[in-house]
């Protein structure tokens, strides 16, 4: 994923937060993880694991499609692919991890 991507997925979701009324600080906590952290993917300096979109998309309520593409209709509801991924063992999670980091890199 490029820089400019990175920023990309960064802005949509900080409009998000903010549709949402939230701080950088109050997301993070209810997406159960580090405010630094959250901070630096709004600004496009950190890329997220299958873990943590799956944390942004919740808490956002914004689909993973449109977090890390802006394509699929921004909010929706995550029940189907986050019920599978939930049944996915820690190593399947890291396999799904890199096909869709491949998946990224290629640009498809």
């Amino acid at each position: 994923m490029t820089k400019q991507e990175r920023v990309a997925m960064g802005q949509r979701l900080r409009q998000q937060r903010n549709r949402l009324g939230l701080t950088r600080e109050q997301f993070a906590e209810l997406a159960d993880i580090g405010t630094g952290y959250y901070g630096q993917i709004e600004v496009g300096t950190s890329q997220m694991s299958i873990d943590t979109l799956m944390k942004v998309a919740r808490t956002s309520r914004l689909s993973m499609e449109y977090i890390l593409l802006g394509e699929g209709g921004g909010e929706t509801d995550l029940g189907s692919l986050e019920t599978l991924l939930r049944g996915c063992t820690p190593r399947e999670l890291r396999l799904a991890e890199k096909v869709l980091q491949l998946f990224l890199l290629r640009g498809d």
